[in-house]
Formats: structure tokens, sequence, C-alpha cells
């Protein structure tokens, strides 16, 4: 018989995109200042990327894969640590008290 591995943390359940579903506002507030940020950084990149040019020294596409990457875990981490205090926001307007 093969036994369950048993993990560390708690999982949460996932949507159809893979991605995982917040349980609560604070979580739904997180993820959406996450995507806020995330947002932010995609349009600042598109700014200088138009100043660059094709023979840049960062213009790969690897390159660009790795930022992409680098901006998904910034913004991530900015909204886990509320730096801008957008969470905050959403989370008093929403909720019931």
């Amino acid at each position: 018989m093969i036994d369950r591995i048993s993990t560390p943390f708690s999982t949460l359940n996932g949507d159809l995109n893979g991605g995982v579903k917040p349980n609560n506002l604070e979580q739904a507030a997180e993820k959406f200042e996450a995507m806020f940020l995330r947002t932010l950084l995609s349009e600042m990149r598109k700014s200088t990327d138009a100043f660059a040019g094709e023979d840049g020294m960062f213009s790969s596409r690897e390159a660009r894969n790795l930022r992409d990457f680098y901006d998904d875990a910034l913004a991530q981490q900015l909204a886990s640590q509320r730096s801008t205090g957008i969470a905050n926001i959403l989370i008093r307007q929403l909720s019931s008290s």
C-alpha cells in the first residue's frame, strides 16, 4: 500500500488555473496587492524596454524570462510584507467590522 506523504505546511484549495484560492479576506487582499505590484513592475519594465532596443545587453528572451520571474517573486515578497498598504486598505474597507 502506498502511504500519502505528509507535508509540514497547510495546503489551500486550488483553482482551475493551478493557482491557490484564498481562504479569507486577508489572503485575498494580499493576493490582490501582489497582482497590482506585478502589473506595476511589468509596466515599468515595458517603458525601459522601449529605450533599450533589441541589441541591448539584457534584451535576450532568457534575460526577460528571468527578470519576469524576479518581478513575480519581488511582488509577492512586497505584498507579504504589506509594504504599500493596499491590502490593509482593502481589509479595512471590506471587513464587516
